[in-house]
């Protein structure tokens, strides 16, 4: 015990010592939880508009009034002729035109369909996707809303019948995107600082010489792994309470489950990150092969775990992949509790395919570390 202790406070000073690696584990969690938390959430709104119109007539200003409202668009600018909207499009300005033709006040006094062109820029399918999905609401609650002004004219009083929807948002009820993200990328910095931070760590020794000082001492190939893992525990624990605290203070995230059940999943998943970065220290030479080994694992768990596209959505053989990645259940896990206040028996099945999946790196990487530094 006494030699293992010896191991962590040698990690410890040597963390210390190096700026590079302090700015990497304090600043570097911090910095890129603001990138995801303002860039990354999937939040999209005032999205830049132009309008030719070509009516300029009370009713297509009310309609063009009504979109620009409703904060998912933002008037970039009111063209002149069809050019100005080619030109606006094309220059990625604006990513959707509004064209209002000459007729439209016409038919809608004639009580006649009025149409209304939309032009969109279909560059990002995504949020072309998205822009058209609010666009239609727009124009439907304007047609709702000229539907019930006729009736009234004509002295007709409109019944609502049929079927109404009565709708409850469980869980995220605000439809607040960083509240679905902030559990996501304490994952995604979780990976992106356990995982090299301790092939770097082991494979450092090896480079300086150190480690054949280390292997000819007492201390056993066993000692020596618990003693570089721990100080990364702690340190991936400081680092994930660090985000979490960011995310609830900074962006208003609530935590609807338990602190302890959190913190217990946690552990365990940076466990089986560090065999991660540990069985990478086994393969490779150099601390330049660790860094491009390390996204060579960061990248897939970052894709393919569901934290930026659901898994249902893959196709079959890419479904079945995910379930040897790390992240994706240790996602389910930390949403689940965040997000839902799941506890442990809700989510035993996700923490013992983690647990077994980080039994099998730990024994894999255990044989490699004592046959490469034992």
């Amino acid at each position: 015990m006494k030699r293992i202790l010896h191991i962590i406070r040698k990690e410890f000073i040597q963390i210390r010592r190096d700026s590079g690696l302090r700015r990497m584990v304090i600043l570097a969690p911090l910095l890129q939880l603001l990138i995801y938390g303002y860039v990354v959430a999937t939040d999209i709104r005032a999205l830049p508009v132009v309008v030719y119109d070509q009516s300029e007539s009370p009713e297509s200003r009310r309609l063009v009034d009504r979109f620009i409202s409703s904060g998912y668009f933002a008037l970039e600018a009111h063209a002149a002729s069809q050019a100005t909207v080619t030109d606006h499009l094309n220059s990625g300005r604006s990513i959707m035109a509004i064209v209002i033709p000459t007729d439209y006040a016409r038919d809608i006094r004639r009580g006649r369909a009025a149409t209304v062109q939309l032009l969109l820029d279909g560059t990002n399918s995504n949020t072309a996707t998205i822009a058209l999905g609010y666009a239609n609401g727009v124009v439907a609650v304007e047609n709702d809303a000229r539907l019930k002004e006729n009736f009234t004219q004509k002295g007709i009083r409109l019944v609502q019948a049929g079927i109404r929807e009565e709708t409850r948002v469980w869980f995220n009820p605000s439809l607040r995107a960083i509240n679905y993200m902030v559990p996501g990328i304490i994952c995604v910095l979780l990976m992106e600082l356990m995982v090299p931070l301790t092939a770097f760590s082991l494979v450092r020794e090896r480079e300086r010489g150190t480690i054949e000082q280390l292997t000819v001492t007492p201390i056993r190939a066993t000692e020596m792994l618990i003693g570089k893992t721990i100080p990364y525990v702690l340190i991936g624990l400081a680092d994930s309470s660090m985000i979490l605290a960011a995310g609830t203070f900074w962006f208003n995230v609530p935590i609807s489950g338990s602190l302890v059940t959190l913190v217990t999943f946690t552990s365990l998943f940076i466990l089986v990150v560090l065999g991660l970065g540990i069985l990478i220290a086994t393969l490779v030479g150099t601390q330049q092969q660790a860094a491009l080994t390390a996204q060579f694992v960061l990248v897939p768990n970052m894709l393919l775990s569901g934290f930026m596209f659901p898994i249902e959505s893959m196709p079959d053989a890419m479904q079945w992949f995910t379930t040897i990645l790390p992240m994706r259940y240790y996602l389910v896990i930390v949403r689940g509790i965040i997000m839902k206040g799941l506890g442990f028996a809700d989510l035993w099945d996700q923490a013992l395919a983690l647990g077994i999946l980080g039994l099998i790196i730990f024994s894999i990487s255990w044989l490699r570390f004592r046959k490469v530094f034992g």
